[in-house]
């Protein structure tokens, strides 16, 4: 009897952790990094904040004592604008570099460092939309969305606890200088900004022990894969070798049981063999049952043959899905068109074929 997920009680191997992460798959937390990065930038902030000021005040400075006369000419202007842009850049450079620094940390803190081209495949069924509505209504986006309204639950709590006591401050301030003005409104900001990113940490790591636990639950295995991955660890690599090669021969077995059940066989025609079945009430799209090159295409073609499964010549259309599409898998958007007429050809000549075998059946 097969096991279902709800049998999946055991702890991930370390080969099915290396397998996953080979493959892409690593915990993934948004929160660690917009905290860490709210973090950083506001001991950024801290630290150059007296450097900043005296530098705003001289931009200002020099912008309102520019001299009237030397700005008649746009040359004279333009010049000017130019060079206070590139000072500003300037004084980015070493904020922008610190922000990239701590996101590309903060992810590695979180999923580790991997290197794979896995992810960027193309997936078809990652944009399907019944996928795109199951993700919308499942576990993890009920976990973003509140986590979201505790961000902003907090950052509005803390926000208005903080200056509801510093109201008699900020009524003080319009007795000061500007200068003081200034200062004051920077304290102010720094405090409130220094709380919320306390908040910010402690959702952070609230989401990164939950990332964490929901990345080993999702890789759980059964007992009887856990005995099969040591079986497989145990034995020697001819052993290994014999049984990927009984796997593959047993799924090429299981492969041409279906050619019988498919609606069409599109052929290179010498090289490469596709069988097709489309199912409108069960089916999105049509699916390839089974493929095959060289000996194994002459295997599905001698199928089809004896179980009578129409067999089409089209030698682009069968390189294309032998690859690019799978056994089991759906056929791609991009060749729709294609397979459609395919299709609509063999449906025409079944329904010529009944009702030439109706009528004889009338006489």
């Amino acid at each position: 009897m097969p096991e279902s997920a709800g049998d999946k009680t055991e702890q991930p191997t370390p080969e099915r952790l290396q397998r996953a992460r080979s493959q892409g798959q690593i915990p993934n937390s948004a929160e660690v990094p917009s905290a860490l990065l709210v973090l950083m930038l506001l001991v950024v902030l801290a630290v150059l904040a007296p450097s900043l000021h005296r530098w705003f005040a001289l931009q200002v400075q020099q912008g309102l004592s520019f001299p009237v006369a030397a700005g008649g000419e746009r040359s004279v202007i333009a010049s000017f604008v130019y060079a206070k842009a590139a000072e500003s850049l300037w004084i980015l450079v070493p904020v922008l570099l610190v922000m990239a620094g701590v996101s590309v940390l903060s992810s590695l803190m979180v999923g580790g460092w991997v290197l794979t081209a896995e992810p960027l495949k193309l997936d078809f069924s990652q944009i399907s939309p019944v996928r795109g509505i199951k993700n919308l209504i499942s576990l993890r986006s009920l976990v973003h969305l509140l986590i979201s309204m505790a961000k902003l639950t907090v950052i509005l709590a803390v926000s208005y606890d903080y200056l509801r006591d510093k109201l008699g401050v900020c009524l003080q301030l319009r007795w000061s200088m500007s200068g003081q003005i200034v200062v004051g409104i920077a304290h102010l900001v720094f405090g409130a900004a220094l709380r919320i990113v306390i908040a910010l940490m402690a959702i952070a790591l609230l989401d990164f022990v939950y990332q964490r636990w929901q990345y080993n639950r999702n890789l759980r295995m059964t007992r009887q894969e856990v005995k099969e991955e040591r079986r497989q660890h145990e034995a020697s690599p001819e052993i290994r070798g014999r049984i990927r090669s009984i796997h593959i021969e047993m799924a090429r077995k299981r492969m041409l049981q279906e050619v019988p059940e498919a609606d069409v066989v599109v052929t290179n025609p010498t090289h490469v063999a596709v069988a097709l079945k489309y199912d409108a009430a069960t089916m999105q799209a049509p699916e390839v049952v089974a493929k095959g090159a060289d000996l194994m295409a002459e295997k599905i073609k001698e199928i089809a043959r004896v179980h009578g499964v129409p067999t089409i010549h089209r030698p682009p259309l069968a390189r294309t899905l032998y690859a690019t599409v799978e056994v089991g898998q759906s056929v791609p958007e991009t060749l729709f068109v294609a397979v459609a007429e395919v299709l609509a050809m063999i449906y025409r000549l079944h329904n010529r074929r009944r009702r030439s075998a109706e009528s004889v059946t009338r006489r």
